[in-house]
């Protein structure tokens, strides 16, 4: 009889061949290539990825998952699991399938369907197992929405045992660094007045708004330089002949770690003050969603995934600290629960959320650009079916960084 799970028996254990995912994986890349494509031209923003959602919850069931919809009170997130005969390890994928107003310009069409077809390609890779295959369906990572975050709140992931992603980038590199943010709303209040009859009645929050940025612009002298502050005006005024008395700015604040980020945070929220105080005006200080953790990486983990993207032939760049710095909820995993997130190269020199960007995501490129990620993604998924003792090991990693803080 043929070898038909992949697996072979050392020791009266269950030792999966990582020669049948790359079987399974393509043998499904048609399927991965139209859902890929699928997500790609129909872009929906966070927290109404109904497409996205039911797409990827149509193509999990088909392959033999089980999926509950509107986890953690959110509509479009999902927790989607294939489990095995016994107790074992609980390996998670996750998915991110929200836009941005210029489409799919950070690539998470890549990241949802490589998530699936990793979670689907090693379930049928080993057959029979034990544990457990998750795939978590995180809606809204733009725009500080926090969807893990929300789903980790409600429970949703307090079996998992290690969670992994990847994510389009300009390169593959393994040591990604992602800063910590958090997002602000400043609203000013002054007093409305004729700008050409009685200025001198009116109180203007339009010069509020534009000294905070000129105090912002003032204090990034003394940052550090791996800190990120950027802001909107997003309320200005409505005519010239009226001095404003209502104005809006939002920032979103960036730092290496949690604690630098607060120190900063304070700072900005101090720009506000003083900008208020110097025009006569009063200001509102409002967090907008979910504040985002640095990444913490997984070093046992990322050996892993390094050693598979090496032996699948993947040209793996190093990371420059000095290259843009982002930022993304799956920090907040990783102080929690072993995690990595890796970048993948796109092929193409493009900014990530430039419409340049969005089209290297984007058809087949985009599709085949799943298929290496998920293939990377179920290997390392396999590696801890093959060897649980790996994620005590991570678990161990992490707690000791933890106590080290």
């Amino acid at each position: 009889m043929p070898n038909i799970t992949g697996k072979k028996r050392k020791g009266g254990r269950a030792v999966y061949k990582k020669e049948k995912i790359t079987e399974v994986i393509e043998r499904n890349r048609e399927e991965i290539t139209e859902l890929c494509e699928y997500i790609f031209e129909n872009p929906e923003l966070g927290f109404h990825e109904y497409k996205a959602s039911a797409a990827l919850k149509d193509f999990l069931e088909k392959h033999g998952f089980t999926v509950e919809m509107g986890v953690a009170g959110l509509e479009t997130a999902f927790r989607a699991e294939r489990k095995g005969k016994g107790q074992g390890p609980t390996v998670g994928f996750f998915c991110e399938y929200d836009a941005l107003p210029n489409g799919h310009s950070c690539g998470h069409n890549i990241i949802a369907s490589s998530a699936v077809m990793a979670g689907a390609g090693l379930a049928e890779a080993m057959g029979e197992y034990d544990g457990n295959v998750v795939v978590l369906g995180t809606p809204s990572e733009e725009g500080s929405g926090g969807g893990k975050e929300l789903l980790y709140q409600a429970g949703v992931m307090d079996d998992i045992d290690c969670a992994m992603m990847f994510h389009p980038g300009n390169k593959t590199v393994i040591n990604d660094i992602l800063l910590a943010i958090s997002a602000y709303s400043f609203t000013f209040h002054g007093r409305a007045a004729h700008a050409g009859a009685c200025p001198e009645k009116g109180i203007s929050a339009v010069e509020a708004v534009i000294q905070m940025f000129n105090n912002v612009n003032g204090m990034r002298v003394t940052v550090k330089p791996d800190t990120r502050i950027h802001g909107i005006i997003k309320q200005g005024g409505v005519v010239t002949n009226v001095i404003p008395d209502l104005t809006e700015a939002q920032f979103g604040i960036r730092a290496k770690t949690k604690e630098e980020l607060e120190e900063l945070v304070e700072r900005v929220k101090n720009c506000a003050r003083g900008a208020a105080l110097s025009t006569g005006c009063t200001v509102d200080i409002r967090e907008i969603g979910i504040s985002y953790m640095n990444l913490k990486n997984s070093e046992v983990l990322l050996q892993l995934a390094e050693k598979n993207m090496a032996d699948m032939g993947e040209q793996i760049d190093v990371r420059n600290a000095s290259e843009g710095l982002g930022s993304s909820d799956v920090g907040n995993i990783s102080h929690r629960i072993p995690t990595f997130q890796i970048m993948i190269g796109v092929g193409s020199p493009a900014i990530p959320h430039s419409e340049a960007f969005a089209e290297a995501c984007g058809g087949k490129r985009g599709a085949d650009i799943a298929v290496r990620a998920a293939t990377a993604l179920a290997m390392t998924g396999m590696d801890l079916f093959n060897k649980p003792e790996l994620i005590e090991k991570a678990k161990e990693e992490l707690l000791k960084e933890k106590e080290e803080e």
